[in-house]
């Protein structure tokens, strides 16, 4: 009678990647009478044929668990389909929450300003900065290097370092080695706004797939790899060969990164392949401290633990992968715009004014946010942009308008841009990482603007994602002041008491009111401001007239 191995197959939870595949074969290989083994990433299956004299399921098992994942029967339970929707509405809320939070809070595009005068040791200080934007971008691939050692049994505390070591040493080998290389093109090669957008659109879809795949709701989609080489992949995930986190590490240099994109436009700027290596060295020792903690720390942490950590890097990746969309779509020059109004704080000075054949239009740089404007089809446009050097960084200069091809650096004073429109509708101008976005309204005729054409104006000045919307909504006030005009009823004339003026001023979402106050001449004045809601649009108050 001939002999034949055994076969099982396990429902495997927990399989993010094909990485994942490579992890759990390479292990059960190297029991002793394992014959073959199978990981299926898009069936969430291990199929193991094995000789049942020398092992048993629970040891094949038993191995499986150890790595992290969950291990079930042959069948998936029928209850899964219910858990994975209420799983999706759950997760759903919680990605949308984080989305928006981050948008009308910090925000996601804090890159200090880099140029030619930052020095040496100033790029290890931006790496510092930076490193937390590098935990929610690489943190889920640092966990996962430390879980592959958490297999050997009366390690040394160094092993336990060991993953996280290797890991940060490659990437900042690779960070290095691309900064040489960068620097070394000097300003030969440069990408349009549209290639750009679409690396970033590509990039952040994968974000998403990956995200969505860790967080094990959608198998379908597990069909869609993106992956190494198996034979590469083998070499790197084999126990055999330590350098594992090593080799991932060197690949991360490759990972789309909004300060990583920074620091080789910075490289790119010196047209030196050893001052590129340099700046990008220095950056990127800057980012280990806290990413060398982050695995080390893990690697004490059991995998079940280190695996819930990866559930919410999961949920940190899919939101990034967003905004990288929402980036990319930007810098193609696709308008995101909400319906939303002009800032009601604006008046009339978004709306382009026609003088000697030539419209000029004037607006004020923010550290955080670009003003929509309005504009007249078929005549030439003279925007002017005042800066000044503290509201100038990293992510809001330069400035680009993807329609026109136009990229301006911005520097403290007036900056002039022009172009003329040959065609009605929106305009969409970015910031070079696409991060800060807002809209050029092309209208008709000035002479004729509407209500509903101030109504619709892109008002995406809140500095945040151009998917997000606009804070500055200011409603249908906003022409209550076209023309310079205000109402009586929004003027307040300050009352003197004790020798001192006071006025009072209401905030909220529709701006501030009364919007004109009547002080008097040589009388110390006190303007209380009274908070209804604040948001990035009126949190900050200037007086031109007095530099304050």
């Amino acid at each position: 009678m001939e002999w034949k191995p055994s076969s099982k197959v396990f429902q495997v939870k927990g399989m993010s990647c094909p990485s994942c595949e490579i992890k759990i074969e390479n292990v059960l290989r190297k029991i002793e009478g394992v014959i073959k083994v199978n990981a299926s990433l898009a069936k969430s299956q291990v199929t193991v044929e094995y000789d049942l004299t020398k092992v048993d399921i629970e040891k094949l098992a038993a191995a499986i668990t150890k790595l992290g994942y969950e291990v079930g029967g042959n069948e998936p339970e029928k209850s899964e389909k219910k858990k994975s929707i209420n799983q999706l509405l759950g997760i759903g809320i919680i990605i949308f929450a984080l989305y928006f939070t981050f948008q009308s809070t910090v925000g996601f595009n804090f890159i200090p300003q880099v140029d030619k005068s930052v020095g040496y040791g100033m790029l290890f200080v931006i790496g510092l900065l930076t490193s937390l934007h590098c935990i929610a971008m690489c943190g889920g691939i640092n966990l996962s290097q430390s879980i592959t050692y958490q297999q050997t049994e009366n390690e040394s505390k160094f092993t336990k370092f060991k993953p996280s070591l290797l890991y940060n040493t490659g990437r900042v080998i690779s960070y290095t080695v691309l900064g040489g290389i960068v620097g070394s093109l000097g300003s030969v090669i440069s990408f349009s706004g549209t290639a750009k957008g679409i690396v970033a659109i590509l990039g952040g879809a994968f974000m998403v797939i990956i995200g969505i795949n860790m967080l094990d709701i959608f198998p379908w989609l597990r069909k869609i790899k993106i992956s190494t080489p198996k034979f590469f992949g083998n070499k790197i995930y084999s126990n055999t060969s330590k350098r594992g986190p090593f080799y991932i590490g060197l690949l991360n240099g490759l990972m789309p990164c909004g300060p990583l994109q920074t620091m080789q436009l910075y490289a790119l700027g010196t047209g030196s392949f050893l001052a590129g290596a340099t700046s990008m060295f220095l950056f990127s020792l800057g980012t280990v401290p806290l990413m060398f903690s982050f695995g080390a720390i893990s690697s004490f942490l059991s995998s079940k633990f280190t695996h819930r950590m990866l559930k919410v890097s999961a949920v940190l990746v899919i939101v990034l992968g967003l905004t990288m969309v929402s980036r990319g779509l930007s810098l193609s020059g696709v308008s995101l715009a909400a319906a939303s109004p002009l800032s009601g704080g604006s008046g009339t000075g978004n709306v382009a004014q026609i003088q000697g054949g030539v419209q000029a239009v004037t607006t004020t740089m923010e550290s955080g946010r670009y003003q929509p404007l309005i504009v007249q089809k078929g005549i030439p446009v003279r925007w002017t942009i005042k800066a000044k050097t503290e509201d100038l960084n990293g992510c809001n200069n330069p400035l680009t308008i993807p329609k026109y091809n136009i990229q301006k650096r911005l520097v403290p004073g007036d900056n002039l841009i022009e172009f003329t429109p040959d065609e009605t509708g929106n305009i969409a101008y970015t910031c070079w990482m696409g991060m800060i976005s807002s809209n050029i309204k092309v209208v008709p005729d000035l002479s004729k603007l509407s209500t509903q054409d101030l109504n619709q104006t892109d008002g995406n000045s809140n500095g945040q994602l151009s998917a997000g919307g606009s804070c500055c909504s200011a409603g249908a006030s906003a022409t209550r002041f076209q023309g310079g005009r205000v109402p009586t009823d929004d003027i307040q004339i300050a009352k003197v008491i004790n020798g001192i003026q006071e006025v009072a001023i209401n905030v909220n979402d529709q701006g501030y009111s009364p919007a004109a106050i009547v002080l008097q001449r040589g009388v110390k004045t006190k303007i209380k401001f009274i908070p209804g809601k604040i948001n990035s649009c009126n949190y900050r108050v200037v007086f031109p007239e007095y530099q304050g």
